[in-house]
């Protein structure tokens, strides 16, 4: 799974003061994204509207997978209902233990629990499987963590949109490569540290509509942004 470790520090030290702080995500081809200002992630003015959404389809017991700050986990807990929050960095674990999240751990997306949860919540992009192997690996988890009525609601980016010439030249080498279009190679900077190179995706819905059919879930589209959509994935 990815380092996120400097994300973590990076929400850590905005939670302790440092408002300005930042981190840089670099593909492999060199070409950095816009900044990444840790402040972004605690939602100052409020949630946007697809995350409000998917936070009302949350039913009954939740777990927030990649929760980072915990700011949906805490949105999730304002509806009262029971949340488990984790993401693999422990920094930002304990961000999420100092905001209010009532049950915040360590974990990645392919951990196992005691437990059946109603809503699996994985909101800033199901990209954090990796690939598609990740995806159908995943789909398969998903069997042990879901109850009977529940759903996985999360959203991605569907990587055939963008007109940033770089981000499809990329796409284009990525295909060129025998990989599939959405994949990215990806790194976290910040201050003067690096984290090592991940994997993670963007997936257009019909893809993912795919996988999701094979490994035996309907998928129900539930929002869009323009940018992000958002699906309610439950078992057929």
């Amino acid at each position: 799974m990815p380092d996120m470790e400097l994300h973590g520090q990076a929400m850590l030290d905005y939670l302790n003061g440092d408002a300005a702080a930042l981190c840089i995500l670099r593909r492999d081809d060199g070409i950095a994204y816009p900044p990444i200002y840790a402040k972004q992630f605690f939602y100052p003015d409020g949630l946007p509207e697809l995350d409000k959404i998917a936070v009302e389809n949350c039913a009954g017991r939740v777990l927030d997978i990649g929760a980072g700050a915990g700011s949906h986990s805490l949105a999730i807990q304002e509806r009262g209902l029971d949340v488990t929050s984790i993401d693999i960095s422990a920094k930002a674990v304990r961000v999420m233990s100092e905001r209010g999240c009532k049950d915040a751990k360590v974990g990645d997306v392919f951990d196992s629990y005691s437990e059946l949860f109603d809503t699996i919540f994985i909101i800033l992009n199901i990209g954090i499987v990796q690939n598609l192997n990740g995806l159908a690996r995943f789909l398969k988890h998903l069997e042990t963590l879901l109850t009977d009525g529940g759903r996985l609601i999360t959203d991605s980016i569907d990587p055939r949109n963008s007109e940033d010439k770089s981000y499809r030249k990329y796409t284009q080498d990525k295909i060129t490569k025998g990989c599939y279009l959405g994949e990215r190679t990806l790194r976290f900077e910040y201050k003067d540290q690096a984290s090592e190179w991940f994997e993670w995706m963007h997936i257009d819905p019909e893809t993912l509509e795919q996988y999701v059919d094979e490994a035996g879930y309907s998928m129900k589209h539930i929002g869009n942004d323009r940018k992000r959509y958002l699906v309610s994935i439950a078992k057929r």
